[in-house]
């Protein structure tokens, strides 16, 4: 009988030992569960900060068109502390392929990005806008994507000036007025 008593008393005892052991795994295997999620929500909000760092930092979106380009005679801004606008008269654009030839200029020496917009006078709609342009450069072939009827059509080309060095900070501006003409 002593036998079998020890038998059930080391039975007890075993489950004693296992219900320890499950216990103590338990706790073990919640903190690693926490220990994981928590490095997982750490290496995510590293990444998603990463990733927001680097379209903060992407630079400066120039236009993909635009080409070096000198003003005529070699013209160029010498003051620092002026902008340089072009001037024009007429625009004119083919009305079979609808590509407008000239050159929308930042000129050299500006210290500053153009953007330009076409706008339609009358209707006050935009017919196209360039990317940012740098000093020296141009955009010299533009497609108005509106089909528009041989004729002319009075329009305002809207110069926006930003910082070299910080795009977000805009400079006065200037609105030249011309005639877009549709051969």
């Amino acid at each position: 009988m002593k036998l079998k008593h020890k038998e059930h008393a080391g039975k007890q005892q075993a489950q004693a030992d296992s219900t320890a052991d499950k216990k103590g795994h338990g706790t073990g295997r919640k903190k690693s569960v926490m220990k994981i999620l928590l490095t997982v929500v750490l290496v995510f909000i590293a990444a998603l900060g990463g990733f927001l760092f680097a379209l903060r930092n992407q630079g400066v979106k120039l236009d993909e068109t635009a080409i070096a380009y000198q003003m005529p005679g070699g013209v160029k801004n010498t003051d620092p502390e002026s902008i340089m606008l072009p001037g024009y008269d007429i625009l004119e654009m083919n009305a079979e392929t609808q590509l407008v030839d000239i050159a929308l200029f930042n000129p050299e020496g500006n210290e500053c990005y153009f953007r330009f917009h076409i706008i339609g006078k009358n209707d006050n709609k935009e017919y196209y806008q360039t990317g940012l342009i740098k000093p020296g450069t141009a955009v010299t072939q533009f497609k108005i994507e509106e089909k528009l009827t041989k004729g002319e059509y009075p329009i305002l080309i809207k110069v926006d000036t930003v910082d070299l060095n910080n795009p977000d900070n805009a400079y006065n501006g200037g609105a030249i007025e011309a005639v877009l003409k549709v051969k």
